[in-house]
């Protein structure tokens, strides 16, 4: 089983090293949505309300369309819709403003989308009664009938980990020999251009095996402590950001599955011995100062954090925004068929933006059902790539 789960990540990260050979624009194609009476659609919510599927926050889009959305009104329709929903809240943007980013934001429909608490932050429920009351929120809602100015209105979905279990040395790492990794090797040990955002639990910055590798916004290392020196919307993102608990200076989050796998892509391969290889971890070529010269460039985004689980699709723009070319996501929903439709737009933004790949665990389940958001998309130029053993 460890062998199994090893070899998909080892795939996703083959996909990742040589992602830059294949990349190229390509024009976004626009999807269906799900209908806002949709009877089935509403049977769902309710069914994943009462299995904990939901987070206990509700998030929806405004109608590009509408007559008071084109004429500068979203804020106003926006606080009109929370009001109308009955969580008690005030709505915010899911996807913040994105400073010199903004105007790419804006033709793709971003800023019309947005979030509001209905139960997540509400100390006196547990998780069981936040989602019943998103759910339960959600349907009444919908039932109304009086949907003017709204394309999108849906709760938003537990997310998880995709676990994976450890390996500790290269010797061991026997799934690389499966895949004969070394002669791969022989053609590229990755391209120091290329920048993989690692959306999950964060990494550690002092892990000796990733000191080489990691992504560095300039701007933001060399910038004032507090200011968001680049003009992208965030602040203190010296090497990414952590979405889930608001902050660019402590990018850890919650446990050790993002250090993990951001080793897979891209721990040194060449530091005496030091912990694991990366798939794209160079060849420990240096500059003389300590700088590699080969490998990836790792980007962290972390979603799920030490104060909550949230951000990823604020997250996967941020990545696309930023430079990265390949995204790597080892998480999904706890309940099939369903899907954050926030999320699939923003890996529609990172295939147009960046005319990147965003790659998903396709889950461990041994599921032949559909499991987003590693299911979604024609082909890896349009949706995501989904990865499985």
């Amino acid at each position: 089983m460890a062998r199994s789960i090893a070899r998909a990540y080892v795939s996703a990260a083959l996909i990742m090293a040589n992602a830059a050979a294949r990349l190229g624009g390509s024009a976004r194609r626009e999807r269906g949505r799900r209908s806002l009476t949709d009877d089935s659609f509403i049977q769902t919510v309710k069914e994943c309300g009462e299995a904990d599927g939901l987070s206990g926050r509700i998030q929806f889009k405004l109608d590009k369309d509408y007559k008071d959305v084109k004429t500068g009104y979203a804020a106003a329709i926006a606080a009109r819709v929370a009001d109308e929903a009955g969580c008690g809240t005030k709505p915010k943007r899911l996807f913040r403003p994105a400073g010199k980013h903004e105007a790419k934001h804006v033709a793709a429909g971003l800023d019309l989308w947005y979030t509001m608490d209905c139960g997540a932050d509400d100390e006196e429920l547990d998780a069981h009664a936040a989602s019943l009351r998103a759910s339960e929120k959600v349907r009444e809602f919908l039932a109304k009938g009086d949907h003017k100015g709204i394309a999108v209105f849906e709760p938003q979905i537990v997310h998880k980990a995709l676990a994976v279990e450890k390996d500790a040395y290269r010797s061991l790492q026997t799934h690389y020999d499966a895949i004969n990794l070394d002669g791969a090797w022989e053609i590229t040990t990755g391209d120091p251009t290329v920048t993989v955002q690692v959306l999950d639990s964060g990494l550690d910055p002092d892990h000796p095996d990733l000191q080489k590798h990691l992504w560095r916004n300039e701007a933001e290392c060399q910038g004032e402590a507090g200011v968001d020196d680049d003009d992208n919307g965030f602040v203190d993102d010296c090497h990414g950001y952590n979405h889930a608990d608001d902050t660019g200076t402590d990018l850890l989050g919650d446990g050790s599955h993002g250090t993990h796998c951001s080793g897979t892509i891209a721990a040194d391969n060449m530091n005496d011995g030091i912990g694991v290889a990366g798939v794209a971890g160079g060849d420990g070529t240096e500059d003389g100062q300590g700088n590699a010269l080969t490998g990836v460039r790792l980007m962290t985004s972390v979603g799920f954090g030490k104060t909550d689980v949230n951000g990823f699709a604020e997250g996967l723009t941020y990545g696309a925004d930023n430079g990265a070319r390949v995204s790597s996501n080892s998480w999904g929903y706890n309940s099939w068929g369903m899907y954050d439709q926030a999320e699939l737009d923003a890996i529609d933004y990172y295939n147009s933006e960046a005319a990147g790949f965003v790659v998903f665990a396709a889950g461990n389940s041994d599921s032949k059902k559909l499991w987003y958001p590693g299911c979604y998309g024609e082909d890896e130029f349009h949706g995501a790539i989904g990865v499985a053993a």
